[in-house]
């Protein structure tokens, strides 16, 4: 199945078009770009060639190419550097752009990061990229020198623009949009010579520059070859969870071999990779800080993960330490920059380098953008002290909030939680793995076997949620049951299993589905795991271990499966909900004694026993909606701040009947809002009364989208 084209892709088809149309070899193309920037430049082309030692043939045939591409090109509507920059990438699979991390830049982020520099851009500032690509970042900040300083633009490109890249040919392309503002191809010869082809990780070329403005969109990957990514950068298309056809593994061990080789220098030269598998971005950002001068800007498109993830918090706090001024620019991918998930998020970080020793920067700006075609729009900036942050996320990872008000709301859940991994003797584990114990299962159960549990079995107090049918890995076909039958993919005789996790399985436990996400329907979903199954790698599970009452097994179902904990989560989650992350979540600071954690106990534990009747009569909706609002009184949160986190899970209720003229269904937010009307002894009953009508429409609240038909 092919991808979908980026936005810029479907703005520069035509031109595309014109490339192929006159040739399908790369090198070929690259001709017909440079004597397009030639016509834009206007400086002669054949001098150009001559000076580069760039062998050319078909003259007249490029040069009349050429003019078909300048008269695309300006129909697009996107400067022509950039079309340039953006057309002259070097033509590789999807597979090999996962290899390399190779996400290329929008000519959106080239503009949004030339704006974040603008007001840095003096006279004669030194500029560079050190994972140049074709420049289309150095072209966004030359365009804006260019409208500022047109008159010098020659002696600058000449004197301070660096670029530094693996490929010759990428750096052959970002030459040529550079060219579309001058004359003088004696300006590009110069310019050319502060350029180079090298790694810059781990070349010397870099040692001894500076910068008063390093842009970037470094690589993205972890350095580890997988046997997935080989298989697959060989021309197969191996689907994650299936069986691996025939390879090289001579060939595919000496790539691992020199991947080990790689990874070990750059820990040894990277000090803030820390002790994880080093991933390209971590070890570009740290060599682009230091290639910064005093007081001077970097702009630097980095994954998300930088401000969440365990691996990345001696870099978060190097940032702190080393900034005048520090801003985190948050996108997604819902606008189609990359190919990739539209669901993937991203930075772009914002940095001043100090110019003199002081404490550590005070407070990080978190900005959360929005997108709507060519614009990318400015969040509020929400102000983080440092200090502030540290009491309640110690590794200073950034809760993703888009108001002063969700700030508050989150450091108010925070301040009255509690850390409970210890003191509940919670041991938590992943059981069996879907891949590495895969030789041990078996589709049909034999004496001796037991189930093996995935995440998508696994809803909010329900266990068995969904029965295997046919299939495998990601093309596996599943279907909702009320769960009253198991119905397993994999089963695994249990004495493959170590005498540690034999014991483990014989208990109840807590587990949940470490696959979510904020644009999940729901973020958390845990539920009771019953003895004589395991679970595989994508459902941990947790036993609380010295405590002989299984209360603190309800009392955290109760709490987990809240909007409030949801709605925490989302603040800090990406993709997985790992262990590192949910031990960050505290905990709602009341005793397990006490009347309230009780009342939340004993209701979560009728939840969880229901059958069919979970989705058939009104009890487990009525339930939930009271675990929810008691959960929110346990954190100490008032009338309104229910209201407020209710607005962050738009899709709810999308197969129940909407009141007349709305769009959607709100009949969840409604019932959990109008048990808080009463218990917060509120005069209005507003979601009381619109309860009462969606129930006349037999809308049903707190069923999963694709669980409705078990209503019915």
């Amino acid at each position: 199945m092919s991808r979908p084209q980026t936005y810029e892709q479907t703005l520069l088809n035509k031109a595309e078009q014109v490339l192929s149309h006159f040739s399908s070899d790369y090198e070929e193309k690259l001709l017909v770009l440079e004597a397009c920037a030639s016509m834009y430049g206007n400086f002669d082309i054949k001098d150009y060639w001559s000076a580069f030692g760039i062998i050319t043939y078909k003259f007249e045939e490029v040069i009349k190419a050429g003019q078909d591409l300048y008269a695309e090109i300006n129909a697009t509507g996107i400067p022509p550097a950039m079309v340039i920059s953006s057309l002259s990438r070097e033509p590789i699979s999807i597979s090999e752009k996962k290899k390399q991390g190779a996400f290329y830049t929008d000519f959106r982020l080239a503009e949004f990061v030339a704006d974040d520099c603008e007001i840095y851009i003096k006279k004669n500032c030194d500029l560079a990229d050190i994972a140049a690509g074709t420049g289309i970042l150095l072209v966004g900040v030359a365009e804006r020198y260019y409208a500022k300083y047109p008159k010098n633009y020659d002696n600058w490109l000449s004197e301070h623009v660096y670029a530094f890249d693996l490929s010759s040919y990428a750096l052959r392309g970002a030459r040529a949009a550079l060219a579309v503002h001058t004359s003088s191809v004696q300006t590009l010869i110069k310019m050319n010579e502060n350029w180079e082809i090298c790694d810059s990780l781990i070349s010397d070329k870099l040692d001894d520059l500076t910068f008063d403005i390093v842009v970037g969109n470094p690589p993205w990957g972890k350095t580890k070859l997988s046997l997935h990514s080989f298989v697959n950068s060989n021309g197969a298309n191996h689907v994650y969870g299936s069986e691996y056809e025939k390879f090289d593994e001579t060939e595919f061990e000496t790539h691992r071999i020199n991947q080990i080789g790689y990874s070990k220098c750059l820990k040894e030269k990277y000090t803030l990779l820390g002790d994880s598998e080093p991933d390209m971005y971590m070890a570009f950002l740290q060599r682009a800080m230091a290639s910064i001068k005093p007081g001077g800007h970097m702009a630097y498109i980095v994954p998300a993960g930088l401000i969440r993830s365990q691996g990345t918090e001696t870099l978060r706090r190097y940032l702190i330490k080393d900034s005048n001024k520090l801003k985190y620019i948050l996108l997604d991918n819902k606008a189609r920059f990359f190919e990739i998930d539209s669901r993937f998020k991203f930075l772009i970080i914002s940095h001043d380098k100090v110019n003199v020793k002081k404490k550590r920067c005070p407070e990080i700006i978190l900005s959360i953008c929005s997108t709507n075609g060519t614009q990318i729009t400015y969040g509020n900036e929400i102000d983080f002290n440092v200090n502030d942050l540290e009491q309640f996320r110690p590794d200073l990872t950034i809760p993703e909030c888009r108001t002063i008000q969700e700030k508050n709301l989150f450091f108010k859940i925070c301040k009255n939680g509690r850390s409970w991994k210890d003191d509940w003797f919670a041991n938590i584990s992943r059981e069996v793995d879907m891949t590495n114990n895969r030789s041990d299962f078996c589709s049909e159960k034999s004496e001796g076997d037991i189930p093996v549990i995935e995440g998508r079995m696994v809803q909010q107090f329900r266990f068995g949620a969904k029965a295997y049918k046919s299939g495998s890995g990601r093309s596996a076909k599943w279907i909702p049951t009320a769960g009253d039958e198991l119905q397993p993919q994999f089963y695994m005789a249990k004495n493959k299993l170590s005498s540690q996790l034999q014991n483990r399985i014989e208990q109840c436990r807590v587990g949940y589905c470490d696959i979510a996400g904020q644009t999940n329907e729901r973020a958390m979903m845990s539920a009771i795991i019953p003895p004589m199954v395991v679970c595989g790698n994508k459902v941990p599970t947790i036993c609380f271990e010295g405590n002989n009452s299984d209360d603190y097994m309800y009392f955290w179902l109760g709490v987990t499966n809240s909007f409030v904990f949801d709605w925490l989560l989302r603040r800090v989650i990406s993709t997985t909900v790992n262990y590192f992350l949910l031990f960050s979540m505290p905990m709602p600071d009341i005793d397990i004694e006490s009347r309230l954690a009780k009342a939340i106990i004993e209701k979560s534990r009728k939840v969880s026993d229901m059958r069919a009747d979970y989705y058939t009569g009104d009890r487990m909706e009525i339930l939930r909606a009271e675990i929810d609002v008691l959960v929110s009184k346990a954190y100490g949160l008032d009338f309104s701040d229910l209201e407020l986190l209710m607005m962050d899970f738009p899709l709810l209720d999308r197969a129940q009947t909407a009141l007349n003229k709305e769009k959607r269904s709100s009949v969840t937010r409604d019932l959990m809002l109008s048990c808080a009307e009463k218990e917060y002894n509120k005069d209005e009953k507003t979601y009381t009364n619109r309860y009462k009508e969606e129930k006349k429409l037999k809308a049903k609240a707190y069923i999963p989208t694709e669980m409705a038909d078990l209503c019915r």
